[in-house]
């Protein structure tokens, strides 16, 4: 990507965005590579984990509104994950999902792919001092900030 020389902070700010998109993309890789081995699917990796951190859910609706995706692509992932023996789902009278509960060997994915995340993040800030991390997270708030408000405004492009 290039961009029209001549304002030094339009530069910095393409360069700032361009490297956080560098920096996101090679994480996604490395971690995708090390939680390969756990025999699901990205996806049915990042619903299982969502599962764990979301405790017990009463819809799938719940689940697609928390991953940002269509309930067709909820109920997809729950059948795969339930027939991979990871998570076990109760259906109501209309055999809509009524709750989804892990299963050990859900667990045991989940208790992996934890240990693969905070193996990979002491990595990633190796020799990166704490104050440097507090104020890296500061920024990212404020960018997120600054992009909810966008969002929030609908804006459409120019």
């Amino acid at each position: 990507m290039e961009c029209a020389a001549g304002n030094p902070r339009e530069d910095r700010e393409h360069a700032a965005v361009d490297q956080m998109i560098r920096v996101m993309r090679m994480h996604h890789r490395i971690v995708d590579k090390r939680i390969d081995g756990l025999g699901i699917h990205h996806s049915q990796h990042r619903m299982l984990m969502r599962l764990s951190r979301m405790g017990r859910t009463d819809s799938q609706k719940d689940i697609a509104e928390a991953l940002d995706v269509s309930p067709a692509c909820v109920a997809r992932t729950v059948k795969a994950l339930a027939n991979a023996g990871l998570i076990e789902k109760t259906e109501g009278m209309d055999n809509r999902c009524r709750e989804i509960n892990l299963l050990p060997e859900g667990r045991r994915v989940i208790d992996a792919s934890i240990q693969t995340f905070q193996t990979t993040a002491a990595e990633m800030f190796k020799d990166i001092p704490d104050d440097d991390i507090d104020r890296l997270i500061s920024i990212l708030n404020q960018i997120h900030d600054n992009l909810s408000e966008m969002e929030s405004r609908k804006e459409q492009r120019p």
